[in-house]
């Protein structure tokens, strides 16, 4: 890290850092797309069109990410500035900041995922996600299927706004955004029923682990074993 610092601002390696988390997660995706349960394997639905605007999000927001540091003399966006010499953060730190980092995660995207279903904005931001009626019938890139101001909000903010909140290390924020990613492909993969639940009845499952959706009461029934319900 510190020869990275030595000829890069913060800012520019941020923005490396988070190309790479992206790359990998689409390579993870790729790798895990194969075990995917045989009443899961149906990825007949998804169109090269719907793959190519779920990348064309990935390099809005990375240009977008790398024009902001551009912008802004090199300081970085996601976290605390870093200087050199670079102390890479505990293993305790690193579950204690992860651990609080995906309770508040889901907490921002349930706020926004639900103001997203208020009718105006549903129309104009986040109905094209909606034109997937079944998300485990799609490739696992398709999470990415919406328009750019929705991926922004609903998966580039979250992201944000937990890392400079807490003030996360550098490392700790790559990692949190990779899991937070590949989570969403690993849920997919092997049959994220309650994303299903929400794309079928657009009233509940808000929210990204549940957490939320359970304090706020807006748990599918389907997600409880029962059946479901409309808003």
């Amino acid at each position: 890290m510190d020869s990275l610092l030595a000829r890069y601002p913060p800012g520019y390696i941020e923005v490396l850092g988070s190309i790479t988390v992206q790359l990998l997660y689409l390579v993870f995706g790729l790798l895990i797309e194969p075990f995917r349960p045989a009443e899961y394997h149906t990825k007949r639905a998804t169109s090269s069109k719907m793959i190519l605007l779920s990348l064309r999000n990935h390099i809005f927001v990375t240009l977008l990410h790398a024009a902001y540091v551009f912008i802004n003399s090199g300081h970085s966006v996601l976290t605390k500035t870093f200087d050199s010499p670079y102390t890479p953060p505990t293993l305790t730190s690193v579950i204690r900041d992860l651990a609080i980092a995906l309770i508040f995660r889901d907490v921002i995207f349930w706020t926004i995922h639900r103001l997203w279903h208020l009718p105006f904005i549903y129309e104009h931001v986040h109905a094209k996600h909606h034109e997937v009626t079944h998300p485990a019938d799609h490739h696992v890139w398709t999470i990415s299927y919406m328009s750019v101001t929705d991926f922004v909000f609903l998966y580039g903010l979250p992201v944000v706004a937990v890392a400079k909140t807490l003030e996360m290390d550098i490392l700790t924020t790559l990692v949190f955004a990779f899991i937070s990613a590949a989570g969403e492909q690993v849920k997919l993969v092997w049959g994220d029923e309650a994303h299903d639940e929400h794309h079928l009845d657009l009233g509940v499952n808000y929210g990204v682990y549940g957490f939320m959706d359970w304090v706020c009461g807006t748990t599918g029934c389907k997600t409880q074993g029962g059946k479901g319900k409309g808003e």
